[in-house]
């Protein structure tokens, strides 16, 4: 450090996102250079062990627990008031600067003396620019602009555009009068002149507070767009959430009561405040759109299984449309629409991130169980059993159908069940770091993640297929998904500047730290540790479970194979070609030529019991420690370019067996059909090596 005074004050509010604070303070410590720093990492009483996990690993960092949550404002002031540097940075745990950052805003400040506090340009995950990062004080005009979207249809408009100041070119210095609170970069002496913030305003709103104030000290805010951050936008809050919704609202209104109330009657102050609430319940029904999709949808596929399962019962019959009292049914319809709600919330199906098929399933048949329960009691409306056995197996059809359909297009993320298609990810850094980093996502049978490539920082390496400068080829080339930036490799500069780059691209950027323990994405974090081999008690061994297993081997196997003896059993007969076995098992040797006969033969073993549909390889070169069933397919036959040795081998079927549900196999059967798993292959391999 140069000197032993302070230079910057940097303080941190975190309330459950430890994991975005570790790397935030390692973009910090690369953007100190010779600066002194005093950094403060306040905790709102985030319930886990943020303030021991994050002191073991930055234990020079001053850290404040709350016994509650104080709210932002709060807490900011709680380390504003031990402030010792000539500069304070308020920052949000969600973001990452730049090398340059702290560098360039000290020049600015250094040579701009009347500049009181000063931002900087602010990039949203995807690499394109938020607007928030200058903005003006809210008016009721510019409010009305902003709420009734003219701001987005007008956003160069001064008149329109002004909450943004959407005419200021975003790489154009500017004096502006409001900052976003999630990069405030302050003289010291000037912040604590204003005494902080208002702490009135739990949250948001006293950003806002804060800068409409520094006009009482003759100083100016400066917008500095010649260095840049990126923000992941409220990961410590939940959008969607009618408490965090109400507080945005309060936060509104608290402001304009505060700074603009005796311009007004008190008519017009009631009207502020309904149309702020107002604003309050619309802002909740759009939040949770999804959500009301969600359960719309279901409800439709419910209700037109219910339909369905009667007219096939009574087959179509004309008689059956002409007769109007034979509709008194659909009471059904509200009875199972009510039972699947109240069920699906017990089972947290209408999160806004809930992607379960399983869950869905089960709701569905609780739903049907439940109806059959109840006409069983009210014997005036039980007209069928057997229309609520065909409902309840077309809703389980339709449900399936339409829930993977859903997931394989809404772009989910590494674990959904019920995903097909891989995502393919590019890992961008040095080859030492990128190996490593691949054989860990490997190591994950839960993931769903397929490395394309790596792609060198720097001169190509050996084991690249290009370099960064080429990263938006190599997408477009490699139909990438997703890009995983090993940030011990490369400098947050250049990392800003690719994802810049590539704002457009419909690419997902994930951050790896330094410590490669963990990935950074824009509403999740994965850890890295592969999962440990142990001996448990294995779901696999719980006896519904294997009953549930007999049963889907038997209602795949038994029509597969009544279906293939009725063309290939007469060849079986009469052919006398070579056999050769597999453990107790016989096929037909040189299986290329013999495909349909092998195949009758595996599904003839499962319906007997020696085969499973899913499970472990009928052959493989590695042998497992851990015993269970052969199936055509299974996790490891999917995944078998990402295992190399019988460790990786055990993972995946250490996994499996400790996961086990039917619905995982639901699941691995799906993915076979999309994208293959021959166990023809493996026949192949046996007959090679029994003739060696």
């Amino acid at each position: 450090m140069a000197t032993s005074k302070t230079d910057i004050s940097i303080v941190i509010v975190n309330y459950k996102v430890k994991e975005y604070i570790a790397n935030l303070l390692r973009s910090i410590e690369r953007a100190s250079a010779e600066l002194n720093l005093q950094i403060f990492v306040v905790d709102n009483n985030s319930g886990d062990d943020s303030v021991s996990y994050l002191k073991s690993r930055f234990p020079e960092v001053h850290y404040i627990a709350n016994k509650e949550n104080a709210g932002f404002g709060k807490a900011n002031n709680q380390a504003i008031k031990q402030a010792e540097g000539t500069y304070t940075l308020i920052i949000n745990p969600d973001t990452l600067v730049s090398e340059d950052t702290l560098t360039v805003l000290v020049e600015h400040m250094k040579n701009n003396p009347k500049c009181g506090a000063a931002g900087c340009k602010i990039l949203n995950p995807d690499g394109s620019f938020a607007p928030e990062s200058k903005r003006s004080v809210p008016t009721i005009w510019t409010a009305f602009s902003k709420v009734t979207g003219l701001t987005a249809l007008f956003p160069k408009s001064k008149w329109f555009g002004s909450y943004y100041l959407g005419w200021l070119d975003e790489d154009r210095s500017a004096k502006v009068p409001v900052l976003s609170g999630s990069f405030m970069f302050w003289r010291t002496n000037v912040l604590k002149e204003l005494g902080g913030f208002d702490e009135r305003f739990f949250m948001y709103g006293e950003d806002i507070d804060l800068c409409y104030r520094i006009e009482e000290t003759g100083y100016h805010i400066d917008y500095v767009p010649q260095t840049s951050i990126i923000h992941y936008k409220g990961e410590s809050t939940r959008k969607g959430d009618l408490r965090y919704i109400r507080i945005f609202n309060k936060a509104l209104y608290q402001f304009f009561e505060k700074h603009h109330s005796n311009k007004y009657s008190f008519v017009f102050r009631v009207f502020i405040f309904s149309a702020i609430w107002l604003k309050t319940a619309i802002s909740f029904v759009l939040n949770n759109l999804r959500m009301i999709g969600f359960i719309t949808s279901d409800l439709i596929l419910l209700n037109l299984s219910v339909i369905l399962g009667f007219l096939i019962r009574f087959k179509f019959s004309y008689e059956v449309f002409s007769n109007l009292q034979n509709f008194e049914f659909l009471w059904i319809n509200l009875l199972i629409s009510v039972i699947y709600v109240i069920v699906g919330s017990a089972l947290d199906l209408f999160r806004s991130k809930q992607d379960s098929i399983s869950n869905q399933l089960k709701a569905i048949v609780a739903s049907y169980a439940g109806v059959a329960m109840i006409t069983f009691f009210v014997r005036d409306y039980a007209f069928s059993r057997l229309a609520l056995i065909y409902g309840m197996g077309l809703a389980l059809v339709l449900m399936l159908v339409f829930k993977v359909i859903q997931i394989n297009l809404s772009g989910s993320d590494s674990k959904v069940t019920g995903r097909l298609k891989r995502s393919r990810i590019l890992i961008v850094g040095q080859p030492e770091d990128t190996r490593a980093i691949k054989e860990k996502i490997h190591s994950r049978p839960d993931w769903n993640y397929e490395v394309a490539g790596m792609v060198s920082v720097g001169e190509v390496h050996a084991e690249a297929i290009g370099s960064v400068a080429q990263l938006k080829d190599m997408i477009k080339a490699y139909h990438i998904d997703q890009v995983f930036f090993a940030l011990k490799s490369i400098s947050y500069k250049d990392m800003l500047k690719q994802i810049s780059v590539l704002q457009g691209e419909s690419i997902i950027f994930k951050l790896i730290p330094d410590s490669m323990d963990f990935i950074l994405g824009k509403s999740n974090v994965e850890y890295l540790e592969s999962i440990p081999l142990v001996e448990v008690d294995f779901d696999y061994s719980k006896g519904v479970n294997r009953v549930a297993k007999r049963m889907l081997d038997i209602s795949i196997s038994l029509p597969a194979t009544l279906i293939l003896g009725l063309f290939v059993l007469p060849g079986v007969l009469m052919n006398r070609s070579e056999q050769f076995k597999v453990g107790d098992l016989n096929f037909y040797g040189e299986p290329d030529k013999h495909p349909w006969k092998n195949r009758l033969i595996l599904f003839w073993y499962v319906l007997i019991g020696k085969l499973s549909v899913v499970g472990a390889p009928v052959y493989s070169e590695f042998e497992s420690q851990y015993e269970s069933k052969k199936g055509l397919t299974g996790l490891r036959q999917l995944n078998q370019s990402r295992i190399h040795g019988t460790t990786e081998m055990d993972n995946y079927e250490l996994y499996y067996l400790q996961n086990y549900s039917i619905w995982m196999d639901i699941d691995i059967l799906l993915k076979t059909l999309f994208n293959g798993a021959n166990t023809l292959v493996e026949l192949k391999n046996a007959y090679q090596s029994s003739k060696t």
